[in-house]
């Protein structure tokens, strides 16, 4: 089973962790802020994922 990931971007401060963490699934858009490249996240990721969401330090990033 797959999951979604999203960023809110009213929080996140462009820090970059999630893109080192997850280069799979967050790329960078021109300003420096994450950018969420696949609709579903497959089940090898979903942990890589979840540690973005933990590590975050706005905790911008959320799944569902």
């Amino acid at each position: 089973m797959s999951i979604a990931v999203e960023v809110d971007y009213e929080r996140c401060q462009g820090h970059g962790k999630c893109m080192l963490e997850c280069p799979e699934v967050f790329d960078e858009d021109e300003q420096g802020y994450p950018v969420v490249m696949l609709a579903a996240i497959p089940d090898e990721l979903v942990p890589a994922v979840r540690a973005c969401v933990d590590d975050c330090p706005e905790r911008a990033i959320s799944t569902h």
